[in-house]
């Protein structure tokens, strides 16, 4: 039989008799999240009934809401939190509600924090959405710009944990990302992209790198809005190093043109 996991849109089947989850390379399913440990936890499908457990993680998994303690079963539909992302264990020929297949995210009913629609209720307070709440509370997640928010968190989240390698590697291709879709036309909302260049700009103050500040001053632009308070605190204290000058002004006037996203 053949397991699969969902993570947003994606699908990914489960080969072999065991599945390793983490940020390492060499794991099954590796998922570029700095809050995952390199083995964060292992699905065991070698025997009649599918188990997994937490494999001593930095930040723990979760299944269905609850920490994962030693090994558990895992059924068709079940939740597993590891990191910032949530992921469905799926069971091959066991039919599916067609609200919970919405390729989209689903705002909380009882929250207002977005989680992906394919969950049965929300992973960060527990509520469960109606049926006709989760059709109209469902936004297609391209055109939204969540997927940006949420990356915004994660980026942000890798800063503070002084991972910039990670943060970075990130934050180039979700850039990348968000220019094709600015370009192509797609309607993202400006929170959205100010919250990317907020991201952008204040790993550029972590690494003194003139390139992100830069990055950060042009998303600020295409957004219309003007950089934190916090940011520019940040500014201020870069502003007497050599090179930085040029991206710091930029970063200053950022956002003055209000110019519209999409």
């Amino acid at each position: 039989m053949r397991y699969r996991l969902r993570l947003h849109l994606q699908e990914i089947d489960l080969p072999g008799s065991e599945v390793v989850i983490g940020r390492g390379p060499i794991c099954q399913v590796t998922i570029e999240d700095p809050m995952l440990s390199r083995r964060h936890c292992r699905i065991d499908l070698s025997g009649p009934q599918p188990t997994i457990e937490d494999l001593r993680s930095r930040n723990g998994t979760q299944l269905n809401g609850r920490p994962l303690m030693g090994r558990a079963s895992l059924k068709d539909g079940d939740r597993i939190r590891v990191g910032t992302q949530e992921l469905v264990f799926l069971t091959p020929g066991v039919a599916k509600k067609d609200f919970r297949t919405t390729s989209g995210l689903t705002f909380c009913v009882g929250c207002a924090v977005p989680y992906p629609s394919a969950s049965p209720q929300c992973p960060h307070c527990g509520a469960v959405a109606t049926q006709q709440e989760a059709r109209s509370s469902t936004r297609h997640v391209g055109s939204s710009g969540w997927t940006f928010h949420l990356l915004s968190e994660v980026v942000s989240r890798a800063i503070e944990q002084g991972r910039l390698a990670d943060a970075e590697r990130m934050m180039s291709r979700g850039v990348a990302e968000l220019d094709d879709q600015l370009d192509a036309g797609v309607a993202v909302e400006r929170r959205y992209v100010a919250d990317l260049a907020e991201c952008a700009a204040r790993l550029g103050c972590f690494l003194r790198s003139s390139r992100w500040l830069e990055v950060g001053a042009r998303l600020y632009g295409r957004a219309g809005e003007t950089p934190s308070i916090e940011l520019l605190a940040l500014l201020d204290r870069l502003s007497a190093e050599a090179g930085l000058a040029h991206a710091i002004s930029l970063l200053r006037r950022a956002g003055t043109e209000n110019r519209r996203v999409g």
